[in-house]
């Protein structure tokens, strides 16, 4: 079976300042109801530039999960859903590929 690593980044706050503890929360428990496992790999600052021009900073959570390729549009859903429930303009999901990992 082929497995995919994916990380994704969740931000804390939505543009409006709405605190997404809830929301972020319901990915997790997705993930590890779907997939038995996540990571959270700390928090982090980066900022966007708007559609409109405008610049927007945020603190996010910074995600990882291995998981058989195809359930990776699972995950896609997942993050979808998330983002249906704010203001984001987009979410970043890394994947790489054919990973090698071993639970030792």
């Amino acid at each position: 079976m082929s497995y995919v690593k994916a990380t994704f980044f969740l931000p804390l706050r939505d543009n409006d300042g709405r605190d997404l503890s809830r929301e972020i929360a319901e990915v997790e428990d997705e993930c590890f109801l779907e997939f038995g496992a996540w990571t959270l790999s700390g928090h982090f600052k980066g900022v966007w530039r708007m559609e409109s021009g405008e610049r927007k900073i945020d603190t996010s959570a910074a995600y990882m999960i291995l998981l058989p390729e195809d359930q990776l549009g699972t995950l896609e859903d997942m993050l979808r859903r998330f983002k249906a429930q704010t203001t984001q303009e987009a979410l970043l999901l890394e994947v790489e590929h054919n990973v090698d990992f071993r639970l030792i």
